[in-house]
């Protein structure tokens, strides 16, 4: 995908949290997140959009390759006094400014991202493709929170379950450990459907080949598959089907968290 199509996406899943027109009263709605309320979920995002908006954390080829968690609680924690209709104020200022920077992109999405949370040594495709991951799935848990569903199909969806697809091959060749010789099935349905077969060949090494015949089959709807993807719920707390080895599918819904 483009820098534009991620840029794009963003801006798509900002502005549907923002029509959402939280209330006060939503502030300490329970969301998914252990802990975490509606009201931390939007200072999270003003967080980070802040930061990067006022580029005060600069890349670093030693920094963390992914954000750590002490760093994201640490952002929410420092906007505890600041209230949810002043948060959101916030956060449709910084979009708005965020996004204004973003007009012009770097011609080589492989090129450093000068500016990422916690210094994160990512390239310009990683950042705004977590970026997306990270707005779009935070619009679900508040929509979740809410029980408004909605956008399962938008342009934040697209680029999260084929985020969420491309880790299929690690997930179930390392984490879940499937045998050499027993190919698993992943098929999800609903708005953004697909089917993916992982197999793990001798060497163990796991790869997609759509031709193998399944022997571990794992179905599912595209909300269950995003839910479990990003580590919200657990195995038993969404529908999924299992034909075949009930062991082996149970450790693979157990690795699909692959959130960055």
């Amino acid at each position: 995908m483009s820098l534009r199509t991620y840029v794009d996406a963003w801006r798509h899943s900002m502005g549907a949290i923002l029509d959402l027109e939280l209330l006060p009263e939503d502030a300490d709605r329970v969301t998914d997140l252990p802990g975490w309320s509606v009201r931390d979920i939007v200072a999270h995002l003003v967080h980070l959009e802040e930061v990067l908006a006022d580029g005060t954390e600069t890349a670093d080829t030693a920094g963390p390759s992914a954000v750590p968690q002490d760093y994201t609680q640490a952002g929410v924690d420092a906007l505890h006094d600041v209230g949810l209709p002043d948060l959101l104020v916030r956060l449709r200022e910084v979009v708005d400014r965020r996004a204004a920077q973003l007009a012009v992109l770097p011609d080589d999405p492989a090129a450093p991202a000068p500016s990422t949370p916690a210094g994160a040594p990512w390239t310009w495709e990683t950042l705004l493709r977590n970026r997306v991951i990270d707005a779009w799935m935070h619009e679900q848990d508040l929509r979740r929170a809410l029980n408004r569903t909605g956008n399962l199909d938008s342009p934040g969806a697209q680029v999260t379950v084929q985020s969420f697809r491309a880790a299929l091959p690690f997930v179930i060749g390392k984490r879940a450990q499937a045998p050499a010789g027993h190919p698993v099935a992943i098929i999800v349905t609903g708005p953004l459907p697909f089917a993916a077969t992982v197999v793990v060949n001798d060497d163990g090494r796991a790869a997609v080949d759509d031709n193998a015949d399944p022997a571990t089959t794992l179905t599912m709807p595209t909300e269950a598959f995003i839910v479990l993807g990003g580590g919200r719920r657990k195995p038993g707390q969404v529908p999924v089907e299992v034909d075949g080895d009930t062991e082996l599918a149970h450790r693979v819904l157990t690795g699909l968290a692959v959130t960055p």
